[in-house]
């Protein structure tokens, strides 16, 4: 049973860098800004996920607490780009 547990943990950190490599290169290269501030967001949220598994793994409080600050900064970052690019492109008026 433990061997399954470390199978999928691997897997799972292993789909995430897979993730997280394949949306760098959209943040590089996407076709929009918008594009790669929704990149951007996922990032984070691949950052937090990886997070999630080391604290799960390690019982470590300190991961889950780097984790749901990362989660906030990421949230609210991308709100304030999002609300400063579309103001922008569709004015007030």
């Amino acid at each position: 049973m433990e061997a399954a547990i470390t199978i999928l943990y691997q897997a799972s950190q292993l789909m995430l860098i897979a993730a997280v490599v394949l949306l760098l290169y959209r943040f590089s290269r996407g076709p929009s800004v918008f594009d790669r501030v929704v990149a951007f967001e996922t990032i984070g949220l691949g950052v937090v996920g990886y997070l999630l598994l080391e604290s799960n793994a390690t019982t470590a409080r300190l991961y889950t607490d780097a984790a749901l600050g990362l989660a906030l900064f990421s949230v609210v970052g991308t709100m304030f780009l999002a609300y400063f690019l579309g103001r922008g492109e569709f004015p007030d008026e």
